[in-house]
């Protein structure tokens, strides 16, 4: 089965191509950038979801019978909706040109920022509050592939926090802190929030285009392991590179720090922590389990393995630059 997946080159993408090559689907790869690794060079072409020319040449060149939409701008630090052409306009170029082909499923991979942290989860869009302009720009894709595409069915995935390894911004910031004994924790964090590990992400994706149509078509699923205790996860990549739990300090200390990148802000100044991520930071946001894993059954991968396998990589990847 031939199988288009945009934006195949990123974090989730590489990992996505090779599970599906190993199951022996076709697997075409249209992205800007060469894959992160180089094993699936032979699956990429470096297309733009803008060039609306060079994007119907390679689709229909190919004539996938599955669609998965990953390519997209995730910046939180953006500053003008119009940063996000590629989540808006690209989408709308794509559903398209999946309108003038024969295609059986289209897969959009949206974002839980579609619904800011700590409000209530709605079937309705418009009861969503989005999270920044990067998730009100994944909430218009949405809008775009519910109201736009007539070819095949459609389903909306929306991963939570997905992490392994190759995931670059963790790996310069979150985990290269906690590797160099940097990193202090809120005392008494207590928010739930859905982490989903990359290799039990793709899986669920697979499983999810491998079922029947009637099952998943007009459907949101989200993408995650389990909700659990943001402490409990940051200590777990703790415990797995320094075998110690995480030094904590007050939360009011990261609230002061949270204000002084704040200011930071104002001056163009660059910062680890401002007012709306400290929000986030502290916000329980736990996602109802029926709408994943309870539905596709428990991921093949626990914590602990999860965390030694990206630990592994981390530090492999750590100590060659």
């Amino acid at each position: 089965m031939k199988i288009l997946v945009t934006g195949g080159s990123g974090f989730i993408g590489i990992h996505l191509v090779s599970h599906l090559r190993k199951l022996n689907y076709e697997v075409l790869n249209l992205d800007i950038k060469p894959p992160l690794d180089g094993n699936n060079l032979d699956t990429w072409q470096e297309v733009s979801v803008l060039d609306s020319i060079e994007l119907r040449r390679s689709f229909c060149a190919f004539q996938p019978k599955i669609v998965v939409h990953l390519a997209a701008t995730t910046t939180q630090d953006a500053k003008d909706i119009e940063e996000f052409r590629v989540n808006i306009e690209g989408t709308e170029n794509l559903v398209k040109i999946c309108n003038e082909n024969t295609v059986g499923k289209f897969f959009f991979v949206s974002t839980q920022y579609i619904n800011s942290p700590g409000k209530p989860i709605s079937d309705d869009l418009e009861e969503l509050e989005p999270y920044g302009l990067y998730g009100l720009s994944k909430l218009i894709g949405e809008r775009i592939v519910r109201c736009k595409l007539e070819s095949g069915s459609w389903t909306i995935l929306r991963p939570t926090n997905i992490w392994g390894p190759r995931h670059t911004i963790l790996s310069n910031g979150l985990w290269k802190h906690i590797y160099n004994n940097h990193y202090w924790h809120a005392r008494k964090d207590q928010s739930i929030k859905g982490y989903g590990f990359v290799e039990n992400t793709v899986w669920q994706i697979e499983k999810l285009i491998a079922m029947d149509s009637s099952v998943t078509d007009k459907r949101t699923w989200y993408l995650m392991d389990n909700n659990i205790l943001q402490r409990d996860w940051v200590n777990a990549f703790a415990q797995a590179v320094h075998k110690r739990d995480l030094r904590e300090v007050p939360k009011f200390f990261l609230k002061i720090i949270s204000e002084l990148g704040e200011l930071a802000i104002r001056f163009n100044m660059a910062a680890p922590i401002y007012r709306s991520r400290y929000r986030n930071l502290i916000t329980s946001n736990p996602i109802p389990i029926e709408k994943s894993v309870g539905f596709l059954g428990p991921v093949p991968i626990g914590l602990k393995e999860s965390m030694e396998r990206t630990v592994a990589w981390f530090t492999d990847e750590f100590r060659s630059k």
